[in-house]
């Protein structure tokens, strides 16, 4: 009871209202209110609602060159530009240039992030601190 934790969101389970095969390329922008999976290429910015309802879908193969925003997002293909969600789920095929702006994240081994992370918290945006890089090869030092 004190240590359940909070229901996660997933991907399963969830009715999409739009499908974007993997054999459509758009360029152009892209609207929706409720949920969506993109398994193509889309060259323009993707705009989902805010409310809890958004919920956006890259697949595997997609390609996504513009900003994404949405409630919540799960990402396993490739996003360059922007992107903004209260919930992102980046999954371990996931490749993402660009920043990433979130209430809540949940990064897979094997994703990739080229860019930086900022917390929303309310209207508030707060960097996550920069991490000292260890060159390879190099020892850590201990804490004291």
């Amino acid at each position: 009871m004190f240590f359940r934790k909070p229901p996660r969101r997933s991907a399963k389970g969830e009715t999409l209202s739009t499908l974007i095969d993997a054999t459509v390329r758009i360029e152009g922008q892209i609207r929706f209110d409720k949920s969506a999976r993109i398994d193509g290429t889309v060259r323009g910015n993707v705009t989902g609602s805010n409310a809890k309802t958004g919920m956006l879908i890259i697949g595997p193969e997609a390609c996504i060159e513009g900003d994404v925003a949405c409630h919540s997002v799960v990402v396993l293909g490739k996003i360059e530009g922007t992107l903004r969600a209260s919930y992102v789920e980046i999954r371990a095929s996931a490749r993402i240039s660009g920043d990433v702006h979130y209430e809540v994240i949940e990064m897979h081994q094997g994703s990739t992030i080229n860019g930086r992370l900022f917390r929303l918290q309310g209207q508030e945006v707060v960097e996550t601190p920069e991490v000292p890089q260890i060159a390879p090869g190099a020892q850590a030092a201990a804490p004291a």
